[in-house]
């Protein structure tokens, strides 16, 4: 998933190499971020090297979108967090639903 990542972020940075930074991120935010939050609830990464490979991915793309290490986009921990709460209540509507078919 990573190397997919990786394909996705070069070819982002060699389609939109002279966009301004609005472009940029945009590019990442729907062509690159999907594939890194891919099944994250399923298989939230819990090994350090697995942790800095994704944050490795997200801080190459924000340097090149905003010409430096610093933007605002939300952590990818952070991400994952609120994608496994929405999980969690997808499962918890689910269930309430059956119930009360029954």
């Amino acid at each position: 998933m990573v190397q997919k990542a990786w394909r996705a972020l070069h070819f982002v940075m060699h389609i939109v190499e002279k966009g301004n930074k609005n472009t940029k991120s945009l590019a990442y935010t729907s062509l690159v971020r999907p594939i890194l939050d891919y099944g994250a609830a399923c298989w939230d990464p819990y090994r350090e090297c697995q942790i800095s490979a994704l944050d490795h991915v997200q801080n190459k793309a924000a340097k090149f979108a905003h010409h430096s290490g610093g933007s605002n986009w939300e952590s990818l921990a952070h991400h994952r967090k609120i994608a496994d709460v929405c999980a969690l209540q997808n499962v918890y509507w689910a269930a309430g639903m059956e119930r009360g078919r029954g």
